[in-house]
């Protein structure tokens, strides 16, 4: 089970980073498996200090303070900083949201952007996934000149 909380209010009063430790213990306590660690959208008064994976510090904490599994999210938007989240332990899943609105295939593309031909694509859109192989093909090539 997993459980979503706000791990820094951005308000006075509101939830703080320190606090947020403790009730992710007290979820993992309760039974959830993983926190989904978000922030903030609990006051219209908030000042979040948006930028590049905002909200992985949060998670990075809980991690590793709690000891308990994290989900981050918050303006992730390539697979570098995902594999970089992932590998360097900030985290255990990493979630994207607006990047999937935008481009609902962006698990598929950043697949094939790091070479991955074992994914499986919907039948209908084998044709793009060549294209975008052989797209890939020819900048590699170009690089190697």
């Amino acid at each position: 089970m997993s459980v979503r909380i706000s791990a820094h209010d951005w308000i006075d009063g509101g939830v703080t980073p320190s606090e947020a430790v403790e009730v992710a213990r007290m979820f993992h306590a309760a039974g959830a498996d993983i926190i989904d660690v978000s922030s903030g959208q609990t006051d219209p008064a908030e000042q979040p200090i948006y930028g590049r994976m905002f909200q992985t510090p949060f998670s990075d904490r809980i991690r590793h303070e709690a000891g308990i599994p994290t989900m981050t999210v918050g303006n992730i938007s390539d697979s570098d900083q995902v594999n970089g989240i992932l590998m360097a332990g900030r985290a255990d899943l990493v979630c994207l949201a607006r990047m999937h609105l935008a481009d609902p295939y962006w698990t598929l593309h950043a697949a094939v952007e790091q070479g991955d031909t074992a994914t499986e694509w919907p039948v209908p859109y084998k044709g793009g996934r060549d294209l975008m192989f052989r797209l890939r093909e020819r900048q590699e090539a170009q690089i190697r000149v």
